[in-house]
């Protein structure tokens, strides 16, 4: 066996992610598999945005094959700065874009352009299960925060408090998810402006995902961060053609903020990607020019989704009020209770991945996969769920619980 060199601390601190591990093990299993583990669309893009259907016989070759700028291609970021404008509330100068490979490219840039071997990112929890990864792949700390559901339990507690009590020497910013990945929270102004004074008082960066802002149901309204007083000039706000587009495997994101930011951001992407295709830029910007009627109609089946699942899934949930995913409280079931519900064929998120507070939490994702093929996998779930002893035990008082939170 042969001595290899040492790998890198970064490299042993960080887990394959769950998804990678996930499909790692479909490898062997020959059964029929419903994955509602990865937050995915059974959608295809919008009309006029596949690949197949951009005029690339109307490019010069020259121009199609070659790099594409470092910082994305023109039309591209023209239309990115009309649409952060007009939707999003706040302005970015020619130089505050920067076109990514997918939101993932997007916020590793961010984290490698804003902290140091050591220094400490607070990730507002629940959260996107990567983010913990990508600080360590920089040899910084990821501090977990539990945010949203605390906030759920109890709308009257202060949420600047929350952030507070893991502040420390070597905090050098605060991550959060709104519409939030997985609990489906849509953070308000209050939850803003609190994150935004605890950043001002600490002299704090702010990393915003905001990658399902176009997935938000029942009246609520999703508020950038970077439109707030005093948020613009700290905030580096990512958003991705995948979630919104149904583009995720064209791999196109962006990352907008002030221009001095972006600036170390876009050195970080150009030494990682160097750019993204043009080809993939021209049919993102297909999608962002041209997709609003797509964008209307995937909500409104996504939210029928959202309420179909509800509906048949005998584990009570909250109604999210964004994204698509709904957030599941599988304690009561057992630790392997995630293991029966792969042998049955249907592979969840497991919980521990949005946070260390979450084991025996998991995440379904409802637009994975058609409505006829998720009633299926959720079947197969409440199958899983009824044969277990727990659940005997558990008698009405689940029942109740169920009721209420299925009126939430």
């Amino acid at each position: 066996m042969p001595s290899f060199p040492r790998l890198s601390r970064a490299a042993d601190a960080v887990q394959l992610s769950l998804f990678a591990r996930l499909y790692e093990r479909l490898g062997g299993y020959r059964g029929d598999v419903i994955s509602l583990q990865v937050g995915d669309t059974y959608l295809t893009p919008p009309a006029g945005a596949r690949l197949c259907q951009q005029p690339f016989d109307t490019v010069d070759d020259r121009e199609l094959y070659a790099y594409a700028p470092p910082a994305g291609w023109g039309p591209l970021i023209d239309a990115v700065r009309a649409k952060v404008e007009a939707r999003n509330g706040f302005a970015v100068g020619p130089a505050g874009v920067q076109i990514t490979c997918g939101a993932t490219h997007a916020l590793s840039c961010a984290v490698g352009a804003l902290l140091d071997p050591g220094d400490e990112l607070i990730l507002l929890t629940p959260h996107w299960p990567l983010i913990r990864g990508i600080t360590q792949t920089r040899s910084a700390v990821p501090v977990e925060a539990p945010f949203t559901m605390p906030l759920l339990e109890d709308p009257a507690a202060d949420p600047a408090a929350l952030i507070r009590r893991h502040l420390g020497p070597r905090t050098a910013g605060i991550y959060l998810s709104s519409p939030n990945n997985p609990d489906g929270v849509v953070l308000g102004e209050r939850e803003l402006a609190a994150v935004i004074a605890v950043a001002a008082e600490a002299n704090l960066w702010i990393l915003a995902d905001e990658v399902y802002e176009d997935y938000v149901y029942d009246g609520h309204r999703h508020l950038s961060i970077a439109s707030l007083p005093g948020g613009a000039e700290r905030t580096v706000t990512v958003y991705s053609f995948s979630k919104s587009f149904a583009q995720a495997g064209l791999r196109v994101g962006y990352a907008v903020g002030p221009e001095p930011l972006v600036a170390a951001l876009r050195k970080m992407a150009n030494h990682s990607v160097y750019n993204v295709p043009q080809a993939l830029q021209r049919a993102a910007l297909a999608a962002l020019t041209g997709g609003d009627a797509f964008l209307a109609d995937a909500r409104t089946r996504y939210a029928a989704a959202r309420d179909a699942a509800r509906a048949r899934l005998q584990v009570p949930t909250r109604s999210p009020q964004g994204s698509t995913y709904l957030w599941l409280d599988l304690r009561r079931w057992g630790d392997d209770i995630l293991e029966r519900i792969a042998e049955a064929g249907v592979l969840l998120a497991p919980g521990a991945g949005f946070g260390q507070a979450y084991a025996g939490w998991a995440r379904l994702c409802f637009t994975a996969v058609d409505p006829d093929r998720l009633a299926v996998g959720i079947d197969r779930i409440n199958a899983v769920l009824a044969a277990s002893p727990t659940a005997l035990a558990a008698g009405a008082g689940a029942d109740a619980d169920a009721a209420r939170e299925r009126g939430r």
